[in-house]
C-alpha cells in the first residue's frame, strides 16, 4: 500500500477519465516489456498473450527487435498509431523519459508501476508530481506511479504485472478499487474463486493523478458497474469523493468500503474531550455512513456484501425472517441476527392464520421451524414458503440449511433455490459445508441464481451490512437532494470578535453562543466574592458555582465546581475552597460564575475540524460520562433536523432521552440545538475545537436542552475583526 500523498500540481490541466481506455484500451503498449520470466516486466506481456487480450499490443524496449512473435518498439512514439494505454514497467529514474514519449505520443492513460515517487518522502513527492505535470500537460492521464494498473474481466483484459491471478474468470458487475495492488488482486482471486462475477480491479497505488473518486465518479457511468467495492486506508480528495458517491447513487449504484490503518492516530489534541474522542477510524466510519458509503470490516464481508448487493434488491426494513428445517439453527440464527442488528419479529396475525391453513402440526412463527413435514415434500415446502413470500411484515429472508449430504440436498434444496430465486425480497441461502459430505448441495447452489453462504453467521452479516447499507443511503439520497435544492452546503461566514482570545473562558464562551441564538443556562459572572450572595439569590437557590481562571477547560479536574448550593453559607464556604484551590495552583482567578441548575438527562454536543472531512459535529453522552462510554456520532457539518434525529437515535443516550421508566426528554430541542451549532460551527473556521459538555436537555413536561458548560479552542488571532453576521 502506498504512503504517497501528494497529487499533480494545479498547472496541469486535467482530463476527464476515459474509463474505456482503462478497462477496454484498443492498443496498450509496455514499456519496459522483457523476455526476464524472473522479473515482473515480463508479467504483463505473459497476461495479456495467456487470456485472450483481443486488441492490439506493442513490446516498447530499445534492446528487442520482438517478444514472442511481436515487434519491439525502441519508444512509444516511434509506434506511429494511436494508443489508448501504456503500462510502464520501468526503473524510477527511466520513468520521467517513458512518461513524456507516452504524453508526446497521445496515450490517453499511462500505468506506472514502477515505485520509488511518493512513498520515498520529500524528494520522491517531488518526482511523482514532475510525472503528473509530464502527462496532464499533454492531456493524458497517469495511474499510480506505484501500482499494479488495471483488470477488466468482462473486455478480457488482464495486463497486470503479477502472475499471482487466477487464470479462471467469472464476469460480473463488481468493480474494485484499491490503494494496495496486493489487496487489489487478493479480493479478487478470492471472489472469483468462490463464483462472485467481477466487472474488473483498478490498483491505483500512489494517486498521483487518477484516485479513487476520480475512478468512482467514472464507474457511476459504466454501465457495466452495478457495485463499486473499496480498499482503502485513506481518501486523498474527500470533496470529490462525496460528489462522486453522490453522483453513484443518483446512477443507483452502492458503494461499500474497506478502511485499514484502523487506528487512533488522528487524534491531536486532549484540550477538548471531542478532540479526545475524535479518532480517525471513528470520524471515517460516520463520515462513510452520512455519505450513504456501507463501511465493512473484513475482505470476506466486503466481497459478500457487494456480491448481495449486485443480485438482489434493497430491502424494505431491517426485519428479517428466518427458516429452517432445523428447530437448532433457527435459535442459532435468531440469536446472531439479534446480535448484528436485525429485527426477528413475530408473523403477524394475518400470516400466521394464511400458515396454519397450510401446516399439518407445529404453530408458525418467526424463526420458523419447517420441522419434518418437509421431508420429501417439494410441493409442500414450495406452499410454505410462497405464503412466506406474501408476509409484508419482513423486508429480508434467510432460508438457513443444516449439513445435508447428497441424499437430502437432491431431495430439499432446490425448493429452497427455487423459492429464493423467485422471491422479491433479498432471500439468501445459508447452508453449512463439511467436507466430503455437503459437495452435492455446493453443487446445486453453485448452479443457481440464489445468493447463498457456507454458514449462518456469513449470511446474515452480509443481510445486515444490506440493511444498514439501505438506511444509509436512503438517508444520504435524501440530504443531498435536500442541499443540491436549497444549497445548504455553502455556510454564511461568521468573523471573529477582535476580543476574543484563543482559549476563551466558559462565560465568554457561552456569550458567543448565546448571540448566536443557542440555548445556554441563566448565569452571572461575579467578580468580587462579596456580590456572590446577591447575585445567587437573583438566579435563585440552588446554584451552581464555578470557579474561572485562565487557560483552565476543565475546571472540575481541579475541584473548581460545586453544584446545588442551597443557601448563602454553603456557596461561601464554596467560595473559600476555590481560593485555596486557587492559590494552591498558582491560578489566575478570572471571577466566579454563578449559574441556574438544571436536571435533566447530560449530552456532549461537539465540534472538530479534521484535516480530511473538514468541519464535524459530535454528538454522545455527556457529562463526566463524556470520554468513558464509546457513545459518539460524527456528522459533517452543517446537518439538518433529519440528519441530527438519525445521529442522536444511534446512541446509546438515546434510548434514555426517548423514555425510560416513564421519563421522556425534549429530543426536539435537542435536535434544534445540535443543528444551529453544526450551522454555526461550519460557519465559525476560526473555532477549532468546541465542547458543549454538558448539554441538559430536560424532560418533556419542562422542556428545553441548554447548554450549562462550553469550551471553545480558537485558532491564533491574526487580525481584528468584528462579528456579523450571526448564525441562527
Amino acid at each position: 500500500m502506498s504512503d504517497g500523498t501528494l497529487t499533480g500540481s494545479a498547472a496541469a490541466v486535467r482530463e476527464p477519465l476515459d474509463l474505456a481506455a482503462l478497462f477496454a484500451p484498443r492498443s496498450i503498449a509496455i514499456v519496459g516489456a522483457s523476455a526476464n520470466e524472473e522479473g515482473y516486466s515480463s508479467r504483463s506481456l505473459a497476461n495479456l498473450l495467456r487470456t485472450g487480450y483481443a486488441g492490439r499490443i506493442f513490446p516498447v524496449n530499445p534492446r528487442y527487435e520482438e517478444l514472442e512473435g511481436l515487434r519491439c518498439y525502441a519508444k512509444v512514439s516511434d509506434i506511429g498509431e494511436p494508443i489508448d494505454a501504456a503500462i510502464l514497467l520501468v526503473r524510477a529514474d527511466l520513468v520521467p523519459d517513458a512518461v513524456r514519449d507516452c504524453a508526446n505520443a497521445g496515450v490517453k492513460v499511462i500505468t506506472v508501476c514502477s515505485a520509488g515517487f511518493a512513498e520515498d518522502g520529500e524528494a520522491g513527492q517531488v518526482r511523482q508530481r514532475e510525472l503528473v505535470d509530464l502527462a496532464r500537460g499533454r492531456g493524458s492521464r497517469l495511474l499510480g506511479p506505484n501500482c499494479i494498473g488495471a483488470v477488466s474481466v468482462t473486455d478480457q483484459v488482464v495486463a497486470c504485472p503479477t502472475l499471482n491471478i487466477t487464470g479462471t474468470y467469472t464476469g460480473g458487475s463488481i468493480s474494485i478499487i484499491s490503494q494496495s495492488g496486493g489487496m487489489a488482486v487478493n479480493l479478487f482471486n478470492r471472489a472469483q474463486g468462490r463464483g462472485i462475477g467481477i466487472r474488473g480491479f483498478v490498483s491505483v497505488g500512489n494517486e498521483g493523478d487518477v484516485d479513487v473518486a476520480d475512478l468512482v465518479d467514472a464507474l457511476a457511468d459504466d454501465g457495466q458497474t452495478s457495485v463499486i467495492a473499496l480498499f482503502v486506508e485513506e481518501l486523498r480528495d474527500v470533496p470529490a469523493f462525496k460528489a462522486a458517491v453522490a453522483k453513484a447513487h443518483r446512477a443507483g449504484k452502492p458503494v461499500l468500503a474497506l478502511k485499514v490503518g484502523r487506528s487512533d492516530a488522528g487524534q491531536r489534541s486532549s484540550l477538548s474531550h471531542t478532540g479526545a474522542m475524535a479518532g480517525s477510524q471513528a470520524v471515517f466510519r460516520n463520515i462513510m455512513e452520512q455519505l450513504g458509503v456501507l463501511e465493512v470490516d473484513s475482505v470476506d464481508a466486503l466481497i459478500d456484501t457487494a456480491d448481495l448487493m449486485a443480485r438482489v434488491p434493497m430491502p424494505e426494513s431491517n426485519r428479517v425472517l428466518i427458516v429452517s428445517p432445523s428447530g437448532g439453527e433457527c435459535s442459532y440464527a435468531a440469536d446472531r441476527a439479534t446480535e448484528l442488528g436485525l429485527d426477528v419479529l413475530p408473523l403477524s396475525e394475518e400470516t400466521v392464520q394464511a400458515l396454519s391453513r397450510t401446516m399439518r402440526f407445529g404453530a408458525p412463527s418467526n424463526p420458523f421451524d419447517l420441522t419434518g413435514q418437509v421431508i420429501g415434500n417439494t410441493e409442500f415446502l414450495l406452499s410454505v414458503l410462497a405464503e412466506l413470500e406474501q408476509a409484508p411484515e419482513f423486508g429480508m429472508v434467510l432460508y438457513a440449511v443444516p449439513t445435508w449430504g447428497s441424499h437430502d440436498a437432491e431431495r430439499l434444496l432446490p425448493g429452497f433455490i427455487t423459492a429464493a430465486e423467485a422471491s422479491g425480497k433479498p432471500t439468501v441461502i445459508s447452508a453449512w459445508t463439511a467436507a466430503n459430505l455437503t459437495d452435492r448441495g455446493e453443487d446445486l447452489l453453485a448452479a443457481s441464481s440464489a445468493p447463498h453462504f457456507a454458514s449462518a453467521d456469513a449470511a446474515l452479516t452480509a443481510l445486515s451490512h444490506l440493511a444498514r447499507w439501505a438506511a444509509s443511503y436512503r438517508e444520504a439520497t435524501r440530504t443531498t437532494a435536500t442541499a443540491r435544492q436549497t444549497g445548504t452546503d455553502a455556510a454564511v461566514q461568521i468573523r471573529r470578535p477582535a476580543e476574543m482570545a484563543e482559549l476563551p473562558t466558559e462565560h465568554e464562551a457561552k456569550a458567543f453562543l448565546a448571540r448566536h441564538g443557542l440555548a445556554v443556562s441563566r448565569e452571572v459572572l461575579v467578580e468580587e466574592p462579596a456580590a456572590a450572595a446577591k447575585a445567587a439569590a437573583e438566579i435563585g437557590w440552588p446554584v451552581v458555582a464555578k470557579q474561572l481562571c485562565t487557560n483552565v477547560v476543565h475546571k472540575s479536574d481541579l475541584g473548581l465546581v460545586r453544584v446545588g448550593l442551597r443557601d448563602e453559607g454553603e456557596l461561601a464556604g464554596a467560595v473559600e475552597d476555590f481560593g485555596d484551590i486557587v492559590a494552591a495552583q498558582g491560578l489566575k482567578s478570572e471571577g466566579l460564575l454563578l449559574a441556574e441548575l438544571r436536571t435533566g438527562a447530560e449530552v456532549i454536543i461537539g465540534g472538530v475540524r479534521d484535516p480530511k472531512f473538514g468541519p464535524l459535529v459530535m454528538i454522545g453522552a455527556g457529562g463526566v460520562l463524556a470520554e468513558l462510554m464509546d457513545d459518539t456520532v460524527f456528522r459533517q457539518c452543517p446537518v439538518d433536523r433529519q440528519e441530527a434525529v438519525a445521529a442522536v437515535s444511534q446512541l446509546a443516550v438515546g434510548r434514555l432521552l426517548r423514555g425510560y421508566r416513564g421519563t421522556e426528554y425534549d429530543l426536539d430541542a435537542l435536535t434544534e440545538l445540535v443543528v444551529q451549532f453544526s450551522e454555526l460551527f461550519a460557519a465559525a473556521d476560526w473555532i477549532q475545537q468546541a465542547d458543549l459538555n454538558p448539554v441538559i436537555v430536560s424532560n418533556s413536561k419542562q422542556g428545553g436542552a441548554v447548554i450549562v458548560d462550553a469550551a471553545l479552542v480558537l485558532t491564533p488571532s491574526t487580525e481584528e475583526s468584528t462579528e456579523e453576521p450571526r448564525c441562527h
